[in-house]
Order: C-alpha cells, then sequence, then structure tokens
C-alpha cells in the first residue's frame, strides 16, 4: 500500500509525494541520510580541504541527500563566511555565535577577495543550472575543486 503525503517544492508549490513502501525508511527525510553529517562537509569548505571536502560530497549523496539541498548548504556557509568577514560581532551580523565565531575563524583560510569570488561564482552557477545549461553534481564539484 503506498503512503501519500504532501509537501512544498522549492519554488512553493505545493507536491504529492508518495512513497511506495511506507514500512521502509522515509526516502526523502532524515532517516534516510544515515550519519552523515553536512557541516562536515560545510567545514571541510572553511578549512579549505578540497580533497576532504570532495570525499564529503560523495557521502553525502551517496546517504540520499540531492545535490540541490547540498548546493544550499554550501552557499550557507559561504554567504556565512562573508557576513563575518564584513561584520564585528554575531549580534551585528544577526547571527548566533557558534556558526558566525566559527566563520570568522575560517577567514584566516582564504585571501582578499577569495571569498566573494566563490560566492559570485556559486550564484553564476546556480542561474546556469537553472537555464538548462548544466548540472547541479557538476556544479558542486567544480566549486569543491577551486577550493
Amino acid at each position: 500500500m503506498d503512503e501519500e503525503f504532501f509537501q512544498q517544492d522549492i519554488f512553493g508549490n505545493t507536491v504529492k509525494v508518495a512513497l511506495e513502501n511506507p514500512l521502509e525508511e522515509d526516502a526523502i527525510g532524515p532517516k534516510a541520510r544515515g550519519d552523515f553529517n553536512v557541516f562536515t562537509l560545510t567545514d571541510a569548505i572553511g578549512a579549505r580541504d578540497k580533497r576532504e571536502a570532495w570525499v564529503l560530497y560523495q557521502k553525502a549523496l551517496a546517504s540520499g541527500m540531492v545535490a540541490e539541498e547540498i548546493f544550499y548548504k554550501l552557499f550557507w556557509q559561504t554567504k556565512t563566511m562573508l557576513l563575518a568577514k564584513r561584520t564585528r560581532n554575531a549580534e551585528e551580523a544577526e547571527m548566533k555565535s557558534f556558526p558566525y565565531s566559527k566563520a570568522k575563524s575560517f577567514l584566516k583560510n582564504f585571501k582578499e577577495g577569495e571569498i566573494e569570488k566563490l560566492s559570485e561564482e556559486l550564484v553564476k552557477g546556480y542561474h546556469q543550472v537553472r537555464r538548462g545549461e548544466g548540472e547541479m553534481e557538476t556544479l558542486i564539484e567544480k566549486f569543491l575543486l577551486k577550493l
């Protein structure tokens, strides 16, 4: 028996999702991701460890995460580092102190202008993918290998 539920896609449209076997783990929810913690990937990006980031990206895909979901985490990390660079403290950035201090500590791994360039590449790449000029998986791999 199929189990159905509704969720919103990235455009805000409500879509119906049916699970073929509801007794198994939810194929699109957190259970399917096992023990993978996506923040290890964002930390590898902040540490500028391209090898570790690529390996963790492959593990994220293998755990059932979709490339677009991973993209949003990468963009979040880049945006957080940019925000930490341009503000003096977590309150000014309107962030919690832990992610702010972590982002601030990652800044030493990047030269002047590099974080802005990474952010620009992510935004441009996202729009190219949306126009059908590439794939999200390839965009993320190229991003990680340019670290």
